[in-house]
């Protein structure tokens, strides 16, 4: 399994203003190695990589391949979080080892007229969408109040709206006095370490840490939980889908937190470092081209042991991309979406990306691409096609452009290229501007509207976004009585904190148990995420910050569903399917409203036309071959989903044997859930036991030492 690439800048300096020379900047992984020249008046430049050979076998550190200088993987810090690939920012991806043009080759073998005539048929469908796009702007996004979530009038055209567009917020999901609270909790947790790797230079807010007061409560409370569990209740969700939507649970991710004092940046009172501080910042600042992130893997969209092992994205390959669900869950439940191991790379499955804003959170912090099913299909489809004629130079006229883009200037290649566009070993698949036109990502890329502290936003797990970190704090933005406070013409914003959490809704099934019980053990030790140490990253502890939230801290805020959600408590169907009838959020949440769904979407579709709009709305709810598809009921409890909840407790608590024998509901008795807290608690009297005879132990010690003294 390849290493993630990362970047380490050898020589950097600033020859003038405005002017940024970088040189010999080595790429280091097992597969490539870049040589970059980046200046203000171009693009970068991108040297032919030299292959290496993508195992399966992870290289040890002590390994070096001949030829290697050992000292460039010396560095100040290590490898950031998923910064940019250089060559994203260059005029040629790059290629790929031998085995993906032979991957590429098998998926289109024997479709190769059907894949030419789906392509024709979606740059046609995608031309529409985005002249959509365009007109309609942040108004395709839906919002609905966390207070009626359970009102089926508002919920309807809300769940129509998501799934057609792929984006929603659901407002005031927290308190905003408690959303205040932790943000001042959390700056006083951070003020007591000082010691912490500092965010990259080309994301200077995105902070690796992941047990905060502000997260951790904000996973656990209630209303966050509940939010989830209705976002993903309007999935289509099959009576034999081997996953659980009412058991949401948490995944550890990192925090956003921007500081402003009298207008600069600053990280616990200090001076952050700049944009222009990293190679890879001084590569986004020169270069003009438009990239957006999707998460969940990258080549793995394309490979057998990937996102294959459920064939999620048969269809596509097959030249039928119609058919295609993005809303089925049934070809993610299994799929591998980090075959590379990369820093950062989700290894849960998620439904929904998400961000709880914790502060208000003014347009232009992120922005996304409103079309979860047209944009995947393009950016899947893209590395089997090339242009006949390349792109005209700048400043060409429209025409020319569209000629370019026109189906007619594309074909299928007969002998296909190792090239998967976006998409190298170990980092989250990137769509650009040069590599996927006809995304026209300066037209499609929207930005919500205003957050309020406590509004949740989410998005479809395939959906293309764009963070930004410097063009939305030159917006105007709302005074603070800190800040405007006295009258007397103060400078304006002169100490400001926003603060955003990364909070993506998953599901529970067997394999997120087993990533749960590793991310437990890491929160009870104050480690990273899984996900995010996992290959060596080298990032702190928080085990020593004072203050640091428990598993009793976790039970206040959310009782014994914050506690499940965790992993520190077991699950009960029974409880869950009472709670489920009281709320109405059960699994058949979205499906009760799937008809108007679709009856909302056909209607909008159709006074579209009659009024000239450009709709291009391709079916895209959810495909008449799916829309049949038996829904859960919000009262019962199926075989597979008492079989999840099964596994995961076995998983998770494996000395409890109750859940090893057969019962009707395949849950834990009430007596059982009673041993296990006297099992639990005869365990905390042997730890203070043990704790008490090693203070005994050590003053002995210390006794004898003293005697031997005298």
């Amino acid at each position: 399994m390849a290493t993630k690439p990362t970047t380490t800048p050898i020589v950097s300096s600033i020859t003038s203003i405005g002017t940024v020379t970088a040189t010999a900047t080595t790429t280091t992984a097992t597969s490539t190695t870049t040589t970059t020249t980046i200046t203000a008046s171009n693009t970068p430049t991108i040297s032919p990589p030299q292959i290496g050979v993508i195992g399966i076998k992870r290289t040890r550190n002590g390994d070096h391949k001949e030829g290697r200088n050992s000292k460039s993987r010396t560095r100040t810090f290590t490898k950031s979080m998923e910064p940019p690939v250089l060559s994203f920012y260059g005029t040629q991806p790059v290629p790929l080892p031998s085995r993906f043009g032979s991957l590429k080759k098998r998926l289109v073998a024997g479709h190769e007229s059907a894949l030419e005539a789906s392509w024709a048929r979606l740059l046609a469908a995608l031309r529409d969408e985005i002249k959509y796009i365009e007109k309609h702007g942040s108004d395709l996004i839906p919002s609905i109040d966390y207070t009626d979530i359970d009102d089926a009038d508002k919920v309807a055209p809300f769940g129509a709206q998501l799934k057609r567009h792929g984006i929603g917020v659901i407002k005031g999901v927290v308190p905003s006095a408690d959303a205040s609270r932790w943000v001042e909790e959390t700056k006083k947790y951070l003020e007591t370490k000082h010691e912490y790797k500092p965010p990259p230079a080309q994301d200077p807010t995105c902070f690796d840490f992941f047990w905060t007061p502000a997260q951790v409560r904000s996973r656990a409370h209630p209303h966050v939980l509940q939010a989830q569990r209705f976002a993903m209740s309007l999935w289509n969700t099959n009576n034999d889908d081997r996953l659980a939507t009412r058991f949401p649970i948490t995944y550890a991710d990192r925090i956003r937190i921007e500081s402003v004092s009298n207008g600069h940046l600053t990280v616990n009172g200090a001076l952050a470092a700049t944009h222009e501080d990293s190679l890879i910042a001084a590569a986004a600042a020169t270069s003009s081209t438009q990239i957006a992130q999707i998460d969940n893997g990258s080549l793995e969209r394309w490979e057998q042991d990937g996102y294959g092992r459920a064939g999620l994205y048969d269809a596509v390959f097959k030249g039928d991309w119609e058919s295609y669900d993005a809303w089925d869950p049934a070809g993610r439940i299994n799929a591998t979406s980090d075959l590379y191991n990369g820093a950062g790379a989700c290894s849960m499955m998620r439904l929904f990306q998400g961000i709880l804003a914790l502060t208000v959170v003014e347009p232009g912090m992120i922005r996304l691409l409103p079309s979860p099913k047209l944009s995947t299909v393009y950016f899947l489809l893209r590395p089997f096609f090339a242009p006949k004629e390349g792109p005209p130079p700048q400043g060409a006229s429209a025409e020319e452009w569209d000629a370019y883009l026109d189906a007619s200037n594309w074909a299928l290649e007969k002998e296909q290229s190792t090239i998967i566009h976006g998409a190298v070993p170990g980092h989250a698949q990137r769509v650009t501007a040069a590599w996927h036109p006809h995304l026209q990502l300066d037209k499609s890329l929207v930005t919500p509207p205003t957050l309020q502290a406590g509004d949740y936003i989410i998005w479809h797990p395939d959906q293309a976004y764009q963070f930004s970190n410097t063009n939305y704090r030159s917006n105007s933005r709302p005074q603070t009585s800190s800040s405007s406070g006295d009258g007397k013409g103060g400078s304006p914003a002169s100490d400001m904190t926003s603060m955003l959490v990364y909070t993506p809704a998953a599901p529970l099934t067997q394999t997120n148990a087993l990533f749960l019980a590793r991310q437990r053990k890491a929160f009870l030790r104050g480690h990273p995420g899984p996900d995010f140490d996992s290959t060596g990253t080298g990032l702190g502890s928080e085990a020593p910050h004072t203050g640091r939230l428990g598993e009793k801290d976790i039970r206040e805020v959310g009782g014994e569903e914050g506690l499940q959600a965790m992993g520190l408590a077991p699950w009960s169907i029974s409880s869950s399917s009472s709670h489920s009838r009281s709320r109405g959020h059960g699994h058949g949440h979205g499906h009760k409203h799937a008809s108007s769904s679709s009856a909302s979407s056909e209607k909008e579709k159709k006074n579209g036309n009659e009024n000239g709009d450009v709709d291009a709305d391709v079916d895209m709810d959810a495909p008449s071959r799916s829309s049949s598809r038996d829904s859960r009921s919000s009262s019962t409890t199926t075989n597979a989903e008492a079989e999840v909840v099964r596994l995961a407790n076995i998983i998770l608590f494996p000395d409890r044997y109750d859940f090893y024998m057969p019962t009707r509901a395949s849950s834990p008795a009430p007596v059982s859930r009673d041993r296990g807290e006297k099992e639990r608690e005869r365990e905390r009297e042997r730890d203070r036991d043990n704790k008490e005879r090693e203070n005994s132990d050590r003053d002995k010690d210390r006794d004898k030492g003293k005697d031997r003294d005298k």
